[in-house]
């Protein structure tokens, strides 16, 4: 039993990492989430299918590389969701199409305060578009010109 106990005891001490990177118990980083609503009407484009949720692109302006997304549509809700957007101190610039379209551009200094354990953003800058973010449920309501 000594010897389970030691071998036990040697294997934890082994698994333990005394200098594990603080940020492995952050949470992720908020997310963008979009509604895009005809400017005239003020209707969502994708649920009055004046636009296809299947066309939207997201590119990094930085690398030109398309950027991971998703849409959802439960209960016609109809936005475009962008997780993790400074899960590390980056600057990000994203152009946010629809076909080769720019809707608007998302442009955010995400700064990682690893002393609170916490994602700051600083400077989250919404271009080529009138938007309102809705402060009950973070979703930024973007205004397009459907021309």
């Amino acid at each position: 039993m000594k010897q389970l106990s030691s071998l036990v005891f040697l294997f934890l001490l082994i698994g333990c990492n005394s200098e594990a990177d603080i940020t492995d118990n952050l949470t992720a980083p908020e997310t963008f989430a979009f509604q895009i609503l005809d400017k005239t009407t003020g209707e969502n484009v994708f649920t009055s299918k004046k636009y296809d949720p299947q066309k939207i692109i997201v590119k990094n302006l930085d690398s030109n590389d398309v950027v991971k997304h998703q849409f959802i549509s439960d209960n016609n809700l109809d936005i475009i969701v962008l997780e993790n957007v400074g899960r590390d101190s980056e600057n990000i610039n994203y152009s946010i199409n629809i076909d080769d379209k720019s809707l608007f551009e998302l442009h955010v200094d995400a700064i990682l305060v690893k002393k609170d354990l916490d994602f700051e953003y600083q400077n989250v800058e919404i271009n080529n578009v009138v938007f309102k973010r809705d402060q009950t449920s973070g979703v930024y309501n973007i205004l397009a010109s459907l021309d």
